[in-house]
């Protein structure tokens, strides 16, 4: 009976927290590059959904192991010229005092000096330095080519430098659509993503997906709950039982 009432409570923690994954999800809906946040429980659950099997309440633990889904958002076209989206599994790399940052979103601007930086203010690394657009170019007058090449009025200043990770899982959000890698972790150039020039990329979170996953969440929630209750019924029968 014990272990029957542990797997239960852990099963309502796993979905709450699942609840909450699902609420950050529609926050960020619409959130520029945002990668959706998955559970071991999102996945099994996805799977229960389309074979059309009814998972059952209270019959196993389930794990509150997150992770994220790195799936490819659409690419809405904005034509301003630092606005920079990746089609492929590339990331752009971010310099800061900390290390590096990893993101998709492409959305930069120029600093004071020139640098290209992310809204932030951090700076976006180039294949052999910062990128410096020079002064008195126009914005209109920069042309990001599809291997990342940087130009400003017809003269070359850099290239934009794309990683990519065999394992891109491993890495830790750490908000803003910016990842950190573990330290054992190494990203390797990536010749095979192309940048788009006055694009953004959206996030993937789908409204209805996670809508349909909120119900089904609340659903077990209840589930579980009245599954407790049943449980606590029973022990207080039998415990009766044993004092008559």
């Amino acid at each position: 009976m014990s272990d029957a009432v542990e797997v239960t409570s852990s099963t309502l923690e796993a979905l709450a927290d699942q609840y909450r994954s699902i609420a950050h999800n529609l926050a960020n809906v619409s959130t520029t590059a945002y990668k959706r946040r998955l559970s071991v429980f999102s996945q099994s659950l996805l799977e229960q959904m389309q074979t059309g099997e009814a998972p059952e309440a209270g019959t196993e633990e389930v794990s509150e192991q997150t992770c994220i889904d790195f799936t490819q958002g659409v690419l809405a076209q904005t034509d301003r010229p630092l606005d920079l989206a990746i089609d492929g599994k590339a990331f752009f790399e971010l310099e800061t005092p900390d290390g590096p940052l990893y993101t998709r979103n492409g959305t930069f601007r120029t600093n004071q000096e020139g640098q290209l930086v992310d809204f932030s203010g951090r700076t976006v690394a180039g294949a052999a330095g910062p990128i410096i657009i020079p002064s008195g170019v126009a914005l209109g007058q920069v042309q990001v080519s599809r291997d990342g090449t940087i130009s400003a009025a017809g003269q070359g200043i850099g290239r934009l430098k794309l990683v990519s990770f065999q394992d891109a899982t491993q890495l830790e959000p750490i908000g803003g659509s910016c990842f950190r890698a573990p330290t054992d972790v190494t990203p390797e150039a990536d010749q095979t993503a192309a940048v788009h020039q006055g694009y953004r990329e959206a996030s993937n979170v789908s409204i209805v997906e996670e809508l349909v996953e909120m119900i089904m969440v609340t659903r077990l929630y209840e589930a579980n709950i009245s599954a407790m209750l049943a449980q606590d019924e029973r022990m207080e029968t039998i415990l009766q039982v044993a004092m008559a």
